[in-house]
């Protein structure tokens, strides 16, 4: 059977993708699991098989691309577009951080002090918008200790991070829009310097520590760029994804019982993951001509693969549109695959797990969705919901 040209779908807008993707690609797994979407321009990969292959196979796929929006927004080429020897050096500049040792000695009891702090400012009943009450100041506070930094404020590392996602979605390159990023980086750069000067005082193991005090430091040029990846990548991403966890169990009191009762938050926080990835596509050039199920992809195209929707296949998951912690286990795909699987996603895991959802249903073990509010989840590339408004109530 000769490979078709990959089909375009001209009926699917950018506010579908925006509002319900998963109508959307419910109904281009079962048509046209590898399409075009004339509306961003972009061919998309929708089964749990075709992103997987398409973040693992090396050979046909690939992130190397020093032409997009992202380097001027970011200031820099940033190991999220490099390959190879490059991206890994850079990758290992940074893993320090995340090894088990360091959350035993130094970060688990830092966050559950952190986690601690915010929930002791948060009022004991009454309803709450959680997103600005509770998981915007907690995490920044865990993330600039992570990182090593110490931005103006709390609010300054989301502004941060929602700069550098627009400056990296410019497509046109709208100077207007680099604008934004570039004050951005000044300050972000201002903020390295300064915390790089005190971590090679009193060497830790945040981030910008690690990089700065290695015994082979990446150029300055590289160390701000690959930190400004970590604030992109993990600011927004995290608020949303626990934000999405929280919202699930609040709606499904019988599994907020069951995790209560047996402390199986873990599968609380994998359910969550799959339920809304909070990084919905992620690109990837096709660097070598491939046919997947009848379909060609032309080398130098670039493609978005859907882990949002890999994680709904029904090949892999039933009722996927549904939050399940106890549904049969399948590895979701929300955090990659890879050469470039998020590094991050352990201490993720440990801190959402053993500290944030354990302490905060102690704390209001009672808690519910506030009367009459409505929880609504918004964006293609980035995904979470606007606001969660809850009722508290203590024991």
């Amino acid at each position: 059977m000769t490979a078709i040209d990959v089909p375009i779908d001209e009926t699917i807008t950018f506010e579908m993708l925006d509002r319900d993707p998963a109508s959307v690609y419910q109904r281009l797994r079962r048509e046209n699991p590898i399409v075009r979407i004339k509306a961003i321009n972009r061919i998309v990969l929708t089964k749990a098989d075709h992103v997987y292959l398409a973040k693992t196979d090396m050979v046909h796929f690939g992130s190397e691309d020093d032409q997009t929006p992202m380097q001027r927004a970011f200031g820099g080429h940033t190991l999220m577009r490099k390959d190879g020897e490059a991206h890994l050096k850079e990758r290992a500049a940074m893993t320090e951080t995340f090894k088990v040792n360091h959350w035993a000695c130094d970060w688990k009891n830092r966050f559950a002090t952190h986690i601690d702090q915010v929930l002791d400012q948060l009022p004991t009943s009454g309803e709450l918008e959680l997103s600005g009450k509770f998981a915007k100041p907690l995490v920044a506070r865990i993330l600039n200790d992570l990182l090593g930094i110490e931005p103006d404020s709390e609010e300054q590392l989301f502004s941060w991070a929602k700069s550098l996602i627009t400056g990296a979605m410019n497509a046109s390159f709208d100077e207007k829009v680099f604008a934004i990023s570039d004050q951005a980086n000044a300050e972000m750069n201002a903020c390295f310097d300064r915390m790089i000067e005190q971590h090679r005082a009193a060497p830790n193991p945040s981030v910008l520590s690690v990089m700065a005090n290695a015994e082979n430091p990446l150029p300055l040029s590289q160390i701000r760029t690959n930190m400004k990846i970590c604030i992109g990548g993990a600011a927004i991403e995290m608020r949303d994804a626990l934000l999405t966890v929280l919202h699930g169990l609040l709606q499904h009191p019988d599994q907020l019982a069951s995790c209560q009762q047996s402390r199986r938050w873990d599968l609380a926080c994998e359910e969550g993951l799959r339920w809304v990835a909070p990084i919905q596509a992620s690109p990837r050039i096709v660097k070598k001509e491939i046919e997947l199920d009848g379909v060609r992809l032309p080398a130098g195209e670039t493609i978005m693969a859907v882990q949002g929707s890999a994680n709904y296949d029904e090949d892999y998951w039933q009722n996927p549109e549904q939050f399940n912690m106890h549904r049969p286990f399948a590895a979701h795909q929300t955090f990659g695959a890879g050469p470039h699987r998020c590094m991050g996603e352990n201490i993720y895991r440990r801190i959402m797990s053993e500290l944030i959802l354990p302490k905060f249903f102690a704390r209001f073990p009672n808690a519910k969705p506030a009367q009459n509010s409505k929880v609504e989840f918004r964006g293609f590339a980035f995904r979470g919901p606007l606001e969660l408004r809850v009722k508290l109530a203590e024991n």
